[in-house]
């Protein structure tokens, strides 16, 4: 397994998050795009309209892996399979944006 830019953001929270980037003052305020909700990794993850087709692509991979949603902590790494679904969901997650 190869750790990359975009699955590293995913996985220590810090990264290309409206959150992150407010506490370094980067922009003027930590909100969403979506939905007026603080974008952190757990809303982009979870609850973002905007990721959400690339969601469901990660559920139905976890499922196939026998791991529930919302997944544990430690899930992603649980194998292969599981660590690749994060890591595709994080590169479209972090690329497809209108946004940036």
């Amino acid at each position: 397994m190869k750790l990359d830019h975009y699955t590293t953001q995913f996985l220590t929270g810090h990264g290309d998050f409206r959150t992150k980037l407010y506490g370094f003052k980067l922009v003027p305020d930590p909100i969403c795009e979506c939905d007026r909700k603080p974008e952190t990794v757990n809303h982009v993850l979870r609850f973002c309209p905007r990721t959400k087709s690339a969601r469901i692509r990660l559920k139905r991979a976890l499922s196939d892996e026998g791991v529930s949603w919302p997944p544990a902590d430690g899930a992603f790494l649980k194998n292969k399979a599981t660590y690749e679904a994060l890591a595709r969901f994080a590169r479209e997650a972090l690329t497809n944006r209108t946004d940036r």
